[in-house]
């Protein structure tokens, strides 16, 4: 991918910007436009612009071809696509017009002028994943050239801007569901080897802000949806069971945000010190037992065995990925031990009770809900006050406008909620800072798994073994699953170990965690192959007991 040729493309985007937005008005929101195939008509709007170097012309749909080549697949789901469309903006402008009136030209043109803005800002975010293609050592350059044309779209538009900050849009750039997890941490790998530490940094707390409101939202909806308090065993199941990439990226990013907040505490740097407070205070609210009290359970709750283990003749082992995880676990349970009593000091000043807004209160599906409903502001004629995304993530400044703003968006916004992960996390951050660097800090009794054979009196827990073998089910208690669902399972992260034998499937699910060993129940596993027990004595060493393998 020839990085400059995007740069000097969207350079000349932005220096015909009238006639493009023009083009959007007339060819798009004009009431004679109206019906399907817009995306198409969109594009032609950029690259058919008359005096467009043929060069450059030609440079059209490879970034999103190149973002699919890493392996960002997206998948296919009913309900709304949790996407920043352009072409999806325009076709809900003309439904908001039809439902009231077509507007004059002005307010086409202002509308006009936000969708050219979303169409470049998709542009900048992929070309953010291709900062590595010609190498890291230019990365930290390639990234201001990012920022420098950011800056031109947010300058260039009559409409607010969405992002302030080109580093948020590595992140945001990885936002919509995918069918594979791998391309997340070559991704996470390149940022841990880029870029000047300032740089960094900001990438991370972007990082953990927009991963752990992502979970914070997806436990608000479960917990909804199945009529119980968000810490009921069952919901927290459900909604860890399908995590375990982002809990993994959320220990990438807490890491060196507790690191940063360490320095800053020794330096006596307050401000900086309370953004980073903050913005890790997000990050431990996705799931404050496990973040906090039950780093007992962190480890094998974050592995991703297709990641992280290998398999060579039969012995598995991890892989750099692997053994990279187990380092930054082993960093995050030092640095939270040690920094929960001032973080716990910290957080008091983040209270939602003291104000009218809190970031912890938003719940969305993905970052791109909230720019979209950013974007529709415009459409809706409200008040964006300057507001960009960033600052909808931090609780300081401007609490009012915030709260306006959020409250005119098809996100919910829950005071309530708010107060409800700030007083669990507050407890957890007690907790922790009580018991240092034990690994369990709950008052729940740590609890093992049992392979094969236990002590009287503990209770089968078979149901948590899943098998595309039928036989073996019978046989052994264990759940019959389809073998395709295990493997998408496997894949995801979902296993705390797996194996495929003469093609059968074999998993045992980390709800037990959950259902069990989190609330200090011990529990007994039978039938396990013998290729899963050896993987569990990866995956969750600290947890499991082996009798025998079969």
């Amino acid at each position: 991918m020839n990085f400059g040729a995007h740069v000097a493309l969207l350079r000349e985007f932005l220096d015909r910007r009238e006639p493009i937005v023009a083009q959007i008005e007339g060819r798009l929101l004009n009431a004679r436009a109206k019906g399907g195939g817009l995306e198409p008509i969109l594009e032609s709007c950029f690259f058919a612009q008359p005096g467009l170097p043929p060069g450059l012309a030609q440079l059209k749909g490879q970034l999103t071809a190149a973002h699919l080549g890493d392996g960002f697949e997206p998948i296919a789901f009913e309900g709304p696509a949790h996407d920043l469309d352009p072409a999806a903006l325009t076709v809900l402008a003309h439904r908001q017009w039809e439902r009231h009136r077509w507007p004059g030209r002005n307010v086409r043109l202002r509308y006009a002028a936000r969708v050219y803005s979303v169409f470049l800002l998709r542009q900048l975010e992929h070309l953010s994943l291709r900062l590595w293609d010609e190498g890291n050592d230019a990365a930290a350059d390639r990234l201001r050239e990012i920022q420098a044309l950011l800056d031109r779209v947010n300058d260039a538009t009559i409409a607010d801007a969405l992002v302030r900050d080109a580093r948020w849009l590595i992140q945001t750039a990885q936002g919509p569901l995918t069918r594979r997890l791998e391309p997340y941490f070559r991704v996470a790998d390149r940022i841990s080897t880029s870029f000047t530490n300032h740089q960094r940094l900001e990438i991370h707390r972007a990082g953990a802000i927009l991963t752990s409101g992502h979970l914070r939202s997806q436990l608000r909806h479960r917990a909804s949806e199945a009529d119980r308090q968000a810490t009921d065993p069952g919901v927290l199941a459900i909604t860890r069971n399908s995590n375990s990439m982002d809990a993994a990226l959320l220990v990438r990013d807490l890491v060196p945000l507790l690191e940063a907040y360490e320095i800053a505490g020794a330096e006596n740097h307050l401000e900086h010190r309370l953004d980073l407070a903050e913005a890790i205070l997000q990050g431990v609210s996705a799931d404050p037992e496990l973040f906090l009290t039950r780093l007992d359970l962190l480890a094998p709750c974050t592995m991703i065995e297709d990641l992280f283990i290998q398999h060579n003749e039969g012995q598995p082992r991890y892989t750099p990925a692997g053994e990279t995880h187990r380092q930054l676990l082993a960093r995050y349970a030092g640095l939270i031990g040690r920094q929960a009593g001032p973080l716990q000091q910290d957080a008091v000043r983040l209270d939602p009770r003291h104000g009218v807004y809190s970031a912890l209160g938003l719940a969305y599906g993905f970052c791109a809900d909230i720019l979209s409903n950013m974007a529709l502001d415009t459409l809706l004629s409200r008040p964006a006050f300057g507001l960009t995304l960033e600052d909808m993530f931090a609780s300081r400044g401007s609490p009012d406008h915030k709260r306006a703003r959020a409250g005119g968006w098809t996100v919910a916004y829950s005071g309530e909620w708010a107060a409800q992960l700030f007083d669990r996390t507050m407890d957890a951050l007690r907790a922790r800072a009580d018991h240092g660097d034990r690994a369990n800090a709950s008052a729940v009794p740590s609890a093992r798994l049992f392979i094969e054979s236990a002590p009287e009196g503990t209770p089968p827990a078979q149901e948590h073994c899943l098998t595309s073998d039928l036989h073996h089910a019978m046989a052994t208690g264990a759940t019959a699953f389809p073998k395709g669902q295990l493997v998408i399972d496997r894949k995801e992260g979902r296993f705390l170990a797996s194996a495929e034998s003469d093609g059968k499937w074999f998993g045992i699910s980390k709800v037990v965690l959950t259902l069990c060993t989190s609330q200090g129940q011990d529990a007994l596993l039978t039938g396990i192959p013998a290729p899963v027990v050896e993987a569990l004595r990866l995956t969750c060493p600290e947890l499991v007991v082996i009798a025998s393998a079969s």
